[in-house]
């Protein structure tokens, strides 16, 4: 029954971020209406934004994961089945629903996603009900990694930073070619998705700690996530191992 249920989780983990990514990037373009734009545009309008990333990497992962379900053990894909790579996802995925939380409470006026159906239907799902599926899920799938949590954080925590190095570079990047070598119009895309990470209108006191900050906490967020998973997994076994419950296994 567990086994099933796994499935359906990692079924609707591997959809439900390319239905989002999709619906936003199909509708924008057909649309009819003053505010339709081009495929272009709306393929960057996706690329700009790291709740799009997250969101891909997490539909690749349940891809992966759904295809290793099926495989014999000795042919399983490694990636998919390590217990680091999903607390990578899991990071991003916190940083995703609390960041776009606090904006949606905080500055909601400001807040991209909420003017047609379909991209609130996207927003939802991959704001909110994704990030809580996942990391439910997270807490209940059961560990493989015998890995301490003084070894994650020396050899494996710090991994979970080159994503968001990597997103700043493109997104920094973009920005400034556009500000210092403009070439056509951007229309209503921002040159720089988020404030915190903009050091073209906000001084470097904001921008500076942001992006510090946002390359950073995914290692101290995915040490906090590893230690829980540890403490959660070790009840469980310490539960599994009552008298009890061994008296069950052995009447069996």
């Amino acid at each position: 029954m567990k086994k099933k249920i796994d499935l359906i989780v990692l079924s609707l983990i591997a959809v439900i971020p390319f239905f989002c990514v999709l619906i936003d990037l199909i509708l924008s373009v057909v649309k009819a209406g003053k505010s339709a734009i081009s495929f272009d545009e709306s393929l960057m309008n996706q690329l700009i934004y790291f709740s799009v990333w997250t969101t891909l990497l997490t539909g690749f992962w349940g891809i992966a994961s759904v295809i290793s379900f099926f495989k014999k053990p000795s042919k399983k894909i490694a990636w998919a089945e390590s217990d680091n790579v999903i607390t990578m996802i899991v990071t991003y995925q916190i940083l995703v629903f609390l960041v776009y939380s606090i904006t949606f409470l905080v500055y909601r006026k400001d807040i991209a996603g909420f003017d047609t159906w379909y991209k609130i239907l996207k927003s939802v799902l991959e704001h909110w009900l994704l990030p809580i599926g996942i990391i439910i899920y997270y807490f209940t799938k059961e560990r493989k990694s015998n890995l301490s949590q003084i070894d994650y954080m020396k050899n494996k925590a710090w991994i979970n930073c080159f994503i968001p190095m990597f997103y700043v570079l493109f997104v920094t990047t973009r920005g400034l070619l556009i500000m210092y070598y403009p070439n056509g119009e951007t229309n209503n895309l921002p040159v720089f998705p988020y404030r915190q990470i903009d050091p073209i209108n906000y001084p470097v006191y904001v921008w500076l700690p942001g992006i510090i900050s946002f390359i950073a906490v995914p290692y101290l967020l995915s040490s906090l996530l590893n230690f829980g998973v540890l403490k959660v997994n070790e009840k469980n076994i310490i539960k599994w191992n009552t008298p009890a419950n061994e008296k069950k296994v052995l009447n069996k």
